[in-house]
């Protein structure tokens, strides 16, 4: 198995081009549903285990619902036209903190859908000019259009979900070896 290139090790180069948009709105869109698709029939209590100490199915897709009220404050920042967008908390405290391993999966999808559908209802309704305003990317140290953001946002949910099926697999995989 290829390993996952930790997320603030990642690297970004910001060149789409403004036609690509409606194809990012396509995949902010359907991260529930794929999301959804990952747990189905998996065991509440698999998705909640963590193993190795690393974050559980569960708190994968918790963190991507915690970040709803980043993105929001962000999309806002862009049409604002600020230098610099707000920072997120690279320690992940509210994902820490927020209880998702004894949350249902039905609750943190719904919530899940819920976020992304008013993200996405916001992002449909701008234009091409609004695609192209830019603002500097605090932990990146560059400018991003605000179609940069969304690309960046759609490959974090990406992020979060291949995480999300590998703590699974770990899990079951887990199983397998104490059973033989």
């Amino acid at each position: 198995m290829i390993s996952l290139i930790p997320w603030t090790q990642r690297e970004f180069e910001f060149n789409l081009s403004v036609g690509v948009f409606p194809s990012i709105l396509e995949r902010l869109r359907g991260t529930p549903a794929r999301a959804a698709e990952i747990v189905e029939g998996v065991a509440e209590g698999i998705l909640s285990t963590r193993i190795d100490g690393k974050w559980s199915a569960k708190e994968h897709l918790g963190h991507l619902v915690d970040l709803d009220a980043l993105d929001q404050k962000r999309l806002q920042e862009f049409l604002n036209h600020v230098a610099k967008l707000s920072a997120a908390d690279i320690r992940n405290q509210e994902t820490e903190d927020a209880g998702h391993r004894s949350t249902s999966i039905a609750e943190i999808l719904s919530r899940m859908r819920r976020g992304r559908q008013n993200l996405v209802l916001k992002l449909e309704l701008l234009t091409e000019a609004d695609v192209a305003i830019a603002a500097v990317h605090p932990r990146l140290r560059k400018p991003m259009r605000l179609l940069d953001w969304a690309w960046f946002v759609a490959e974090h949910d990406d992020h979060h979900l291949v995480q999300t099926r590998r703590a699974i697999q770990k899990h079951i995989d887990q199983q397998a070896s104490d059973a033989s």
